[in-house]
C-alpha cells in the first residue's frame, strides 16, 4: 500500500496528485469519488469556490477528468475500468442555480450541499453517456450509500446531534 496525498478542495493538490500517480505508470481500474463535506458554514476553498461545490463537485470533476485517459487505457473488453461516485438522495431536492453556482446571492448549507450532490449525479450520467457513445471500456456509476454514521454530521444543529447519538446504532450504517 502506498499513500499519495490529494486535497480535493485544492485544484493545485489534485493536479500534483495526478502528476505523481501518472509518474508511477500504474493502471487504474477503479476510481472511487467519496470525499466530501456536508452542511458546512459558508466558506471557500483555497481557489475561491464555495466549499460544498468546490470540494464535493469540482474536486471530483477535475480528478476524474485528469485520470480519464489512464482509466480508458486500463479498461478492457472483459473487465471495464470503473468510476464510482458517491452522492446522496439529497440530490432529489437540489437545484442547480446556473447563475449562482457559488451560492453568493443566498447561502444555505442545505441548498449548497444538495446542489453539489445533484451536480455529481448529472456529471456522472453525462460521463457514462459519453463513455458509452465512444465505446470506452470504462463505466461511470453514481451511488447513494444511505444514512451512514460518519463525521459529516458535525455541522448539524445540536438537537439533531443528540438524536443521531441516540439512534445511530439502530438506523445508521
Amino acid at each position: 500500500v502506498e499513500f499519495l496525498y490529494c486535497d480535493l478542495a485544492s485544484m493545485k493538490s489534485i493536479r500534483q496528485f495526478v502528476q505523481q500517480f501518472r509518474a508511477k505508470n500504474c493502471p487504474l481500474h477503479v476510481l472511487v469519488n467519496n470525499a466530501g463535506v456536508m452542511l458546512v458554514p459558508e466558506r471557500k476553498t483555497e481557489d475561491g469556490f464555495e466549499e460544498h461545490f468546490g470540494l464535493n463537485y469540482l474536486g471530483h470533476f477535475l480528478l476524474t477528468n485528469l485520470l480519464l485517459d489512464t482509466l480508458k487505457q486500463s479498461g478492457m473488453h472483459s473487465h471495464n475500468a470503473r468510476i464510482i461516485t458517491v452522492s446522496s438522495a439529497t440530490h432529489y431536492v437540489g437545484k442547480l442555480h446556473l447563475n449562482d453556482l457559488q451560492s453568493r446571492c443566498s447561502y444555505s448549507p442545505h441548498g449548497a450541499y444538495a446542489q453539489s450532490k445533484l451536480a455529481l449525479v448529472l456529471f456522472t450520467y453525462r460521463l457514462q453517456h459519453l463513455l458509452t457513445a465512444n465505446g470506452s471500456h470504462v463505466t461511470a456509476n453514481v451511488v447513494d450509500p444511505g444514512v451512514v454514521n460518519t463525521d459529516l454530521y458535525k455541522h448539524v444543529f445540536w438537537v439533531i446531534k443528540v438524536v443521531k447519538w441516540m439512534t445511530a446504532w439502530l438506523f445508521f450504517k
